[in-house]
């Protein structure tokens, strides 16, 4: 192969690896936004799918029939979860909300007995005996004033959603639709994508997103699974120690243990310290039981729940959590974990093979160019 085709070749690879990557960052989000029913609907017909091949095959129900059976069944259950899910969360949330006066108070209480023993400590130490604890609570207790005050929503933000209801109600409705399409005329679609993408695309698309599905599919499900047995534990726990609110407060902590790196251990071990340096040592020894039981059944149950084909590395984890955060913010950063997965599943199919080659022969030759005679 002659050097100008060469790099020809590599340099046609390397801008069709940049326009694929613009596409995917810029473009897709985008397309996907504006599209989201036929997103949700093919999502949802991905869920109903087998239940309807199921019915046409074992009670000989037709396609479009069992479609609209699954459909309705769907948007039954999706109502009724909603709404009790809602109803019970809401009025969780009335009290709660109601509650937080009480609960800052005790906090700030608790915070400020154990900022006065802590303070005696340090005043023992001659390194720390310059440092105010006091000073420092107050500006915490400021911070977290301000931020709990939040404000009220304004009439103009009320006033937006409310125009948008109609919009939500007209994609709902067509999102329903594309369900319905999408699982009716499922063999038509597949046949037509068929016939017009190439054989070697469609072997390797269909690779591809078998294991992007096991990945991310696997991963989802699997957290969710661990999700809800740390709740458990977690609602009882502090159940028994007579914390108020123990099944809303458990939810975000076992939400928090469901992200990479963080854990239940970010919430439970500074609850444990205030407890500690507070006086409240039955607290504090209660919570570090909890957070023990809580970790020995997270360790327990996730490599059988996650196996290794859907694990990722701990630092590759939290590298895609970082890039995540500083892309997106708090949803960015859970978002990330998925992505990540897909990518380095991507990467083991070969996906960035012919990439990485072009890489490396740009850098081979360059190294080579450089190179100076040993006579010279």
């Amino acid at each position: 192969m002659k050097q100008s085709t060469k790099y020809l070749k590599i340099l046609c690879n390397l801008l069709a690896a940049v326009i694929v990557l613009l596409l995917l960052v810029v473009v897709l989000p985008r397309i996907l936004g504006y599209f989201l029913p036929f997103v949700c609907g093919f999502i949802l017909s991905l869920i109903a799918n087998p239940v309807v091949r199921f019915l046409e095959k074992k009670i000989k129900i037709k396609r479009k029939y069992g479609s609209v059976l699954m459909i309705a069944a769907v948007i039954a259950a999706v109502v009724f979860i909603c709404y009790g899910g809602i109803s019970v969360l809401a009025a969780g949330l009335e009290s709660f909300a109601a509650y937080l006066p009480t609960m800052y108070a005790n906090a700030g209480a608790e915070l400020n007995e154990a900022a006065s023993r802590l303070q005696i400590v340090f005043d023992r130490i001659p390194f720390l005996a310059g440092v105010d604890l006091n000073e420092f609570g107050a500006s915490v207790g400021e911070y977290v004033t301000e931020f709990m005050s939040g404000g009220e929503p304004t009439f103009d933000a009320i006033g937006g959603i409310a125009k948008r209801i109609p919009d939500v109600l007209f994609g709902v409705v067509i999102g329903l639709l594309a369900t319905y399409f999408f699982i009716a005329d499922r063999d038509k679609l597949v046949l037509l994508l068929e016939r017009h993408m190439p054989q070697t695309f469609r072997e390797h698309t269909s690779r591809v997103w078998k294991q992007i599905v096991k990945a991310v599919g696997g991963y989802f499900e699997a957290q969710i699974k661990i999700m809800v047995i740390i709740y458990i534990i977690i609602w009882i726990g502090l159940a028994i120690l007579d914390v108020d609110y123990a099944w809303l407060i458990g939810f975000g902590i076992a939400f928090l243990d469901m992200l990479p790196i963080f854990g239940a251990g970010a919430v439970l071990w500074p609850w444990a310290a205030v407890k500690l340096f507070s006086g409240n040592y039955v607290a504090a020894l209660g919570m570090m039981i909890l957070y023990a039981v809580a970790l020995t059944v997270h360790q327990l149950v996730q490599p059988k729940l996650v196996g290794d084909s859907v694990g990722m590395d701990p630092f590759a984890a939290l590298f895609f959590m970082y890039i995540g955060y500083k892309i997106g913010g708090v949803l960015g950063m859970i978002i990330a974990i998925p992505a990540g997965m897909i990518l380095i599943n991507l990467y083991e199919v070969g996906a960035f093979d012919t990439l990485i080659w072009c890489v490396k022969e740009v850098v081979t030759d360059f190294n080579n160019f450089r190179k100076l005679p040993k006579d010279s």
